[in-house]
């Protein structure tokens, strides 16, 4: 018998896997009669050697290990198979005619958990192995649920973390004004009625809205957020009602007013809800007893609300009356920036310090002669403003005080021939902002290394022509569907950063999160646009290896509504031949696990357009499911499911119809062999438009959907 894999189960669900090792046929012959047919995965080794090899690559649950072997005997065996992170946790039971004490005793500091004396008796064999199996299984179990509680732990951590800055930011200082403030947040704190917040946009309600809460009793407890002003009326109900009972009440379930139950629910720029959504909030304020009225609630739930437009606006405009009474009842103002000039001091010193440490910049202070600047400025856009100022100048320090000259303020900060103008958002690699360049009225987005994502000596240099590649390879693509590049360049502070379009829109995957599953045909509307864009860079060679919804963007684009923009092509790798493009180290996965093609995932070195493709099966089940291809604890478990799972197709997830042709579609892009996927994104492309619908999608359909959903 030779040392190879050898599968002693037919069962769909994956075996536990042992790993027999013994010099002797007869022995291995023996052990793999009595084990054989249980359901588990039998390995075989002839050698120490031979069993390192194997266990390395298969990892088996149990190992049952002779100890006398020619060449590296039992006991050397398990001490290296324990040394090796990749092996030490597979359980390892002797084999031996030995019976002297001592022998068992080396056999266990050596990190063996049992003997089984030959030779064999089948019951034994069985029952020692059903024992230790069922240990590991209890060991593995308990360990993922530590792993789970440890992760929960720390983003219970950060959030908290994060809560209290924004708590501790706007309400520094000591002016009669944030005196004031404080003192009626005190009040508010004391009691616990509903309660208004008002005052211009920027000054910091969300901030007081969180000290309330944590001042209060129930500062332990939930506070839930919900910005009224992005909430879509016709796609989403605010409080999903139940036929649940309580006593003879109904019960709110399933949306935010749930989560907040002992807590506290903070509705920014309630004023902004669609009159449906208006009517539910008064109902559930209503059971929830905080409309003033004395009545006992039904439901702990305390209620902050806010709005940044003044109350007579907000009475003639076409409120609820209900609501509109239950908000004049108990008001709180937050004052203008320029109400407390006296505690821009202590607001900068608190946003350098924090936005310094966020991206790992050393700085120290703002010069005097800026902050005098800063005290003199009007801050239209208050605290907000403030802190993003104060962001801009952090992030191209170049000396440990800061100087914030005028054209600052009224311009942004100067990057090469653009000004950034608002950070956009956070990634791992970097930082997204507005910007816009100096002479020509066009917006533009740039994106420009994070300093903490450097690494040190050599690192700097691979993570630098990484970002590079990334413009580059962006800038020889010529396809209406991929993100436009305007320019590229390296600041005097060694930050490397790109200029791309301004894109008004949303990507796909905040769109299905947002609104829900597409419908069959917009999503094929946008497979068939992604199609055009991957077609190019395919046909230069290049394959992006990163697509995903995140990645996808539609946008309005002129008088073009869902107009998609293929992102992101840092990830992409150009022809074999282009050195330039070439630096994914060896061991590093490329892309995302829940849209990673199986040649990506086992580290394939060489693949082409057909891994884009696998993708662009992924991202059609998660338009039309609202879900992933499959579903896994980790990033490895995800991974070996693209390599061996068959996909389930799209229509027995979703709750629409979808056409059979899609299904079959889709399903031939996640074939596990790239040989059995479309051949190209001009061929997906082609099959998509074969697909027929009694009404498909069209920029009839789009204009209409934008204007209800995002209006300009």
């Amino acid at each position: 018998m030779s040392s190879t894999l050898i599968t002693s189960t037919t069962d769909s669900n994956e075996p536990e896997r042992i790993l027999l090792v013994d010099d002797n046929p007869t022995n291995l012959q023996v052990l793999f009669q009595t084990l054989d047919g249980r359901g588990y995965r039998l390995l075989i080794a002839k050698s120490g050697e031979d069993a390192l090899k194997i266990a390395r690559k298969a990892q088996p649950h149990l190992v049952l290990l002779d100890i006398m072997m020619p060449g590296m005997d039992g006991y050397e065996t398990c001490r290296k198979l324990k040394e090796d992170p990749e092996t030490r946790e597979s359980a390892v039971i002797f084999l031996s005619a030995l019976d002297d004490t001592k022998d068992k005793v080396r056999g266990l500091e050596q990190g063996a958990v049992d003997f089984i004396t030959k030779p064999f008796q089948g019951e034994e064999v069985l029952a020692r192995v059903d024992t230790h199996l069922t240990i590991q299984r209890l060991k593995a179990g308990l360990q993922a649920r530590n792993d789970a509680l440890e992760h929960e732990l720390k983003v219970a951590q950060d959030v908290l973390k994060d809560a209290r800055e924004r708590v501790d930011g706007p309400l520094l200082g000591d002016s009669p004004a944030v005196r004031r403030l404080r003192e009626e947040i005190e009040a508010c704190a004391a009691n616990r009625e509903m309660v208004l917040l008002t005052g211009p946009p920027g000054a910091g309600q969300e901030a007081v809205a969180r000290a309330i809460h944590h001042d209060s009793s129930r500062g332990k407890r939930a506070f839930i957020y919900l910005n009224c002003t992005g909430f879509q009326s016709g796609t989403q109900t605010l409080f999903r009602l139940s036929g649940e009972q309580v006593g003879a009440n109904p019960k709110f379930k399933g949306g935010k007013f749930e989560l907040a139950l002992g807590g506290t629910l903070y509705l920014e720029g309630i004023d902004r809800l669609p009159p449906q959504a208006q009517t539910e909030v008064v109902e559930m304020i209503e059971q929830s007893g905080k409309d003033g009225s004395g009545r006992q609630p039904e439901f702990d739930v305390r209620i902050i609300a806010s709005t940044s437009r003044p109350m007579d606006e907000i009475r003639d405009s076409p409120i609820e009356p209900n609501l509109y009474q239950m908000l004049v009842k108990r008001q709180l103002r937050v004052p203008a920036l320029v109400e407390r000039r006296e505690d821009i001091p202590a607001l900068v010193e608190h946003f350098v310090k924090t936005h310094a440490r966020a991206i790992g910049k050393v700085v120290e202070r703002v010069s005097d002669e800026s902050l005098e600047r800063l005290q003199e400025y009007g801050w239209p856009g208050n605290i907000r403003e403030l802190q993003n100022v104060i962001e801009r100048v952090v992030v191209t320090a170049t000396e440990p005080v800061l100087e914030v000259d005028t054209a600052l303020l009224e311009e942004g900060i100067p990057l090469g021939s653009y000004r950034l103008v608002e950070r956009l958002g956070t990634g791992a690699m970097g930082e997204v902002w507005l910007a816009k360049h100096q002479f020509l009225a066009r917006p533009a987005a740039v994106k420009l290394i994070r300093q903490d994502a450097l690494g040190d000596g050599e690192n700097d240099e691979v993570f630098l022509k990484r970002f590079q590649r990334e413009a580059q390879a962006t800038a020889h693509l010529h396809s209406p569907h991929t993100v436009q590049l305007y320019d590229f360049g390296v600041t005097e502070t060694g930050t490397f950063y790109y200029v791309m379009e301004r894109l008004n829109g949303m990507d796909l995957e905040n769109i299905v999160s947002k609104f829900g599953p597409l419908p069959s045909e917009r999503a094929v509307w946008f497979l068939r646009q992604a199609c055009r864009s991957l077609s190019e860079a395919h046909e230069a060679g290049m394959v992006h290896r990163d697509i995903k919804p995140a990645n996808l963007y539609a946008c309005r684009l002129g008088p073009d509504y869902d107009f998609l923009k293929v992102l992101d092509f840092g990830m992409v790798t150009a022809p074999v031949d282009d050195q330039r493009t070439r630096l994914t180290q060896a061991g590093t996965s490329q892309g995302t696990p829940a849209y990673m093609p199986p040649e990506i995932a086992i580290g394939e070195a060489e693949v082409d357009g057909r891994a884009d493709i696998y993708a662009i099966g992924c991202v059609a089940h998660w338009m039309l499911t609202g879900g992933l291809v499959f579903e896994a604890d980790s990033a490895m478990a995800m991974m070996l499911h693209h390599v061996q799972t068959p996909p389930v197709a799209a229509s027995t997830l979703s709750e629409q119809e979808i056409p059979e042709a899609l299904d079959r579609v889709i399903l031939s892009c996640l074939e596990k062999k790239p040989g059995d996927r479309p051949a190209s994104a001009d061929e997906l492309w082609r099959c998509l438009g074969e697909i027929e619908f009694s009404d498909p999608w069209s920029h009839q359909h789009a204009q209409q959907w934008w204007q209800l959903h995002l209006p300009q």
